[in-house]
């Protein structure tokens, strides 16, 4: 394992790497379809303004979790946390500033069908956990297993699995950006996203607790991104029909 480089940690380092690559992302859609220069930067500020707000809110919510079950790590933090936080502030930024200042630009087509690809870019990058030998599977004697210098036996690495499909479901989003500039991106991305770390936590080793039904929080918010998917395909698909002729 690598949990540092010289004097930074591996994990801060992919963190700001997976942030570049998403704003990367978004400026190689944006220019493709011609959005104007001016609103490619305001995004990109706004989007790095909520993502500092999303890893406070991952903290948080980590933080939270923890003082439940009696057990604080200082500075752990949970993807579904920062997800949340950082969606709301920039909807929030969007809602108040951008969207006053361009009301022409179709948030739609400009942010919301390339947003799920960057989210998916910048956390398949982010692979810090395993670096650092955390976040990992159940135990195993399969050639996938990995050996982690704190673990007295190999264990699957979930950590490169998630990253594995992360990097497929990207190159799904963006693909479907380029060709289709769709709202229908986002719906994609909830459903993948949600069934797979749905069915990957069956195979989590590290101890995060259960709450009802014996499935992990990682688990409950899942389901509620797949019920979010199917809330906003009926209103896509309801507003779409509205406007045909």
């Amino acid at each position: 394992m690598l949990p540092n480089i010289w004097i930074f940690d591996t994990y801060s380092i992919l963190l700001l790497i997976g942030v570049v690559a998403a704003l990367f992302v978004y400026k190689l859609y944006a220019k493709k379809i011609n959005l104007p220069a001016d609103y490619i930067n305001t995004i990109e500020i706004i989007g790095i303004i909520s993502i500092l707000i999303g890893l406070g809110s991952a903290i948080l919510f980590q933080s939270i979790y923890d003082a439940f079950n009696h057990a604080f790590d200082i500075g752990s933090m949970t993807f579904y946390g920062g997800l949340i936080g950082g969606a709301i502030a920039f909807l929030l930024l969007y809602k108040f500033y951008v969207k006053k200042k361009y009301p022409a630009v179709v948030f739609n087509v400009a942010v919301l069908a390339i947003a799920p690809a960057s989210i998916a870019i910048a956390h398949g990058i982010r692979v810090g956990c395993f670096c650092a030998g955390c976040c990992h599977g159940i135990e195993t004697d399969s050639w996938l297993g990995v050996k982690f210098p704190d673990l007295p036996n190999p264990v699957y690495p979930t950590q490169l699995f998630e990253a594995f499909f992360l990097f497929i479901l990207f190159a799904v989003l963006f693909i479907v950006a380029i060709k289709k500039q769709t709202k229908y991106s986002m719906v994609i991305y909830l459903y993948s996203y949600g069934v797979w770390r749905f069915l990957i936590e069956f195979i989590r080793g590290d101890e995060r607790g259960f709450i009802l039904l014996n499935l992990a929080p990682s688990q409950w918010i899942s389901i509620l991104a797949v019920i979010l998917a199917t809330i906003l395909l009926i209103i896509f698909i309801k507003k779409d029909k509205i406007k045909e002729p």
